[in-house]
């Protein structure tokens, strides 16, 4: 029998100066026009995170959390900015009452009685994004914090008409996001519909005035306006009213942490990454083995190649699960598991042709030389004349957050404390001002130091396996960013391994025979399969876009 199939990609000019790449057509062209008014990349970055909390507020959010990642191209020199959240002062490792099963959450933890670390008061961090967006500004960017947000405020007071991507993700949560009334009053149309997109004559605007006026109060008074301010207040009375761990002394004391870089080489490529409890340490160990093959037996298009990836992810996603947290509060074998000693050592438990190692994982400590729903992200990254280069990765955590908006601010409350295991006693348990565990992998490239690549992606712990594959892509058959995207991909953290269709029923059978428990995916607008990458790839014609074909992810240059 045959059937049909659909091609779907994207086509981007390139851009001879500056590009930004972003989750929407809208947060893009905000940046670009920053990098027009001669901006550079944090300054668009910035620009874009703040309009992404506008145009696409249920994947981030000015109350939520993020990591940046910096190349300074003048001095020679790569930053991260970790402007996570962190837990109230409040929050201890039996904040939450177990209860029976597994969550709902983005986590397999232990379920929690009525779901209270999923949604709702307590399931609400310290956010960290008005800081750090802040800071880098500060600190790296040319222009005022007034400048840089004001399309942000344009288009949240004057509004836009949804595209298919916002109606999508409104209506699939209309039901959950009608039970909190400032939310409904916020997201939907009269507080019951979802707003029309120009499918519908010529479509519904939506605006978000409260949301514009603590922007325009964030542009006038800085961050102090959300920290100990007026914002700060508004937070901490919805927090108490409501029986919230967060409040206003919890946001009078968070900082974002600089950090230097996690660096690294997959074939000869310099790599930097997120440190830390993000996806960095993981994505870099899965590259570190799959390094130990021929490039020529890791590629996609071959099954051997698909069952080197799906084992270089499994063991990966073992070891994280197993050791990583806040580095601050957690010690873990950090250096052993990115040494290629490791990495050598489980590549040679790994057999190219299959059948799927059974073999147990070695210490990861014997190497140390020093003493199912989605969760939601945006992710952008900005490139400027000078090649300063932004990975940036911004978040709500789950798919709106913990659906709360602060009455009289239009600020979304992020639901960072789902990334907790509720469980005493665990790595990444609830402690007073500990990070979690986080799924972000901005990334960065070099050849022979000159920058090369930006890139990252939103999608959960599904980040974690897909930036790796796209850098793998570019490496081993030479992909442009566009090609490398657009390729098939599958993720694993131990148990079922979902694979793209689009790799043949050839390869899914053979990796079925090699004993992988095979998930064949099918994606389409709207599936959560898979995550989204954005990247651009410095060239000596210009800057080019790589694009997550099936959804809203745009470029936009000069």
């Amino acid at each position: 029998m045959i059937r049909s199939t659909r091609v779907v990609t994207k086509r981007t000019p390139v851009a001879r100066r500056g590009m930004v790449v972003a989750q929407h057509p809208l947060g893009a062209e905000a940046g670009a026009a920053i990098l027009e008014r001669g901006g550079n990349a944090v300054d668009a970055a910035v620009a874009t995170a703040v309009a992404m909390t506008v145009v696409e507020p249920f994947m981030s959010t000015l109350a939520g959390g993020g990591t940046m990642l910096l190349h300074l191209a003048g001095r020679g020199e790569t930053l991260c900015v970790d402007f996570n959240v962190e837990a109230p002062a409040a929050a201890h490792e039996r904040s939450y009452q177990l209860g029976e099963g597994i969550s709902i959450g983005i986590f397999p933890w232990r379920r929690v009685v009525n779901d209270a670390n999923v949604f709702g008061p307590r399931s609400v961090a310290v956010p960290g994004s008005v800081a750090g967006l802040c800071l880098a500004l500060e600190r790296w960017g040319t222009m005022e914090l007034a400048d840089v947000i004001a399309p942000a405020i344009k288009l949240a007071e004057e509004g836009f008409t949804p595209d298919l991507h916002v109606a999508l993700h409104t209506a699939i949560s209309c039901q959950e996001l009608a039970a909190f009334p400032f939310t409904a009053r916020t997201y939907l149309r009269d507080g019951n519909y979802v707003y029309r997109t120009s499918v519908v004559n010529d479509g519904d605007i939506f605006r978000q005035p409260d949301l514009a006026r603590s922007l325009r109060l964030l542009a006038k008074e800085g961050p102090s306006a959300f920290y100990t301010g007026a914002i700060a207040q508004a937070i901490h009375e919805e927090m108490a009213a409501t029986g919230g761990m967060l409040t206003r002394d919890d946001l009078a004391r968070y900082a974002p942490r600089v950090l230097p870089a996690l660096t690294g080489t997959y074939r000869g490529l310099e790599l930097a990454f997120s440190p830390g409890a993000t996806g960095g340490t993981t994505a870099l160990e899965m590259l570190n083995i799959l390094a130990q093959f021929p490039k020529s037996r890791t590629t996609w298009k071959i099954p051997g190649g698909l069952h080197l990836r799906a084992e270089a992810i499994r063991r990966a996603f073992l070891d994280r699960f197993e050791h990583l947290g806040d580095p601050e509060r957690v010690k873990a074998p950090w250096d052993a598991l990115l040494s290629r000693a490791y990495a050598a050592k489980v590549a040679a438990g790994l057999k190219p042709r299959g059948p799927l190692s059974t073999r147990p994982a070695p210490d990861p400590w014997r190497y140390e030389t020093t003493a199912r729903a989605a969760d939601c992200t945006t992710h952008l990254c900005a490139v400027d004349r000078k090649r300063n280069m932004v990975s940036l990765t911004n978040t709500a955590v789950s798919l709106w957050g913990s659906r709360m908006v602060v009455p009289g601010t239009g600020i979304l409350l992020q639901n960072g404390m789902v990334w907790f295991d509720p469980e005493p006693g665990r790595v990444n348990s609830v402690a007073p001002g500990k990070r979690p565990l986080v799924n972000m992998v901005p990334a960065l490239a070099f050849k022979r130091g000159a920058p090369y690549l930006a890139v990252g992606a939103p999608g959960g712990r599904k980040i974690v396996s897909a930036i790796p594959q796209v850098i793998a892509n570019m490496v081993d058959l030479g992909d442009s960013p566009q090609a490398a995207i657009e390729a098939p991909r599958l993720h694993t953290e131990g148990g079922e391994l979902w694979v793209d269709d689009r790799v043949g029923t050839t390869s899914l059978a053979a990796l079925t025979r090699m004993g992988h428990p095979v998930v064949p995916t099918h994606v389409e607008p709207g599936t959560f399969y898979f995550s989204k990458p954005v990247a651009i790839r410095v060239t000596g014609e210009g800057l080019e876009a790589g694009l997550d074909p099936v959804h809203a992810a745009a470029a936009a240059g000069i």
